[in-house]
């Protein structure tokens, strides 16, 4: 049976997962929500505050503190992130028999940094780790900008050339800001033959400890595969990639909702 101290422990990890998943709360509402006595529940506030784990802020309403942040970079600075990557993304290329890409940002273009490929998968030489890509053209760059701020989406727009590469890429700067929209709204991002033809791409964000994207996952195939029937399923497996990614790197927010509809 668990003693008092970790009955407290344990109520504490709570209040921490239950405060990060809404932002912040009153004590009124932990009260109800945890439905425990005013002063047990005062009390570990209280000793959480002192801690540095939670803080008040000017409502009264309690945030995670600085602390729980610190705690978590310390604990990533301590793994690469390619050993937090590689083994989801190992799973994904063996489920699907599909080529997987890990992406960032650099110098205002998507780049690759790590590929794995499938037994099953065609090799391919169109792809290797450290090229770069225009973000107007492939899935990765759309999933890379679509969850930018306001100010941040200006500042790469404003650096973009949106060169033609085929009949299907936007050249368009207003369409290509829907289809950032578009992206964020259904939760993944989409190359339809628009980088090359005869080459699809799909790819969902990677979230951090705070909640931005600075990475993402992508699967490449051609047009006969990611069809009407089977997207869904390789989204699923695509999004359960990126979310296990994005645990590991500390992101506590819930798991993206994903629309295979363009609407």
């Amino acid at each position: 049976m668990a003693g008092k101290g970790c009955i407290s422990l344990l109520r504490a990890d709570k209040i921490l997962t239950y405060i990060a998943h809404v932002g912040a709360a009153s004590f009124t509402q932990l009260q109800k929500d945890f439905d425990l006595p005013k002063s047990s529940l005062l009390n570990i506030l209280d000793t959480m505050v002192d801690c540095g784990l939670l803080i008040k802020n000017e409502a009264r309403q309690y945030q995670l503190g600085i602390k729980v942040y610190e705690l978590g970079c310390q604990s990533l600075h301590r793994r690469s992130l390619f050993e937090i990557t590689k083994r989801p993304m190992q799973e994904l290329a063996m489920r699907t028999g599909l080529i997987c890409h890990l992406g960032t940002i650099e110098d205002f273009h998507a780049l690759y940094l790590d590929k794995v490929e499938s037994p099953l998968s065609k090799p391919t030489e169109r792809s290797w780790v450290g090229k770069k890509l225009d973000f107007h053209s492939t899935a990765l760059g759309k999933a890379l900008l679509a969850w930018k701020t306001d100010g941040e989406l200006r500042l790469y727009l404003d650096q973009l050339e949106l060169a033609q590469y085929t009949p299907k890429t936007i050249t368009d700067r207003s369409m290509f800001i829907e289809e950032l929209k578009l992206t964020r709204r259904r939760g993944w991002g989409l190359d339809a033959e628009e980088s090359s033809p005869l080459a699809v791409c799909l790819s969902t964000p990677v979230f951090d400890l705070a909640g931005r994207v600075n990475y993402a996952v992508s699967l490449s195939a051609d047009p006969t595969t990611f069809t009407s029937e089977r997207i869904e399923g390789y989204l699923r497996m695509l999004s359960d990639c990126s979310l296990q990614i994005s645990r590991g790197l500390g992101y506590g927010g819930p798991a993206p909702v994903l629309l295979t509809s363009e609407s």
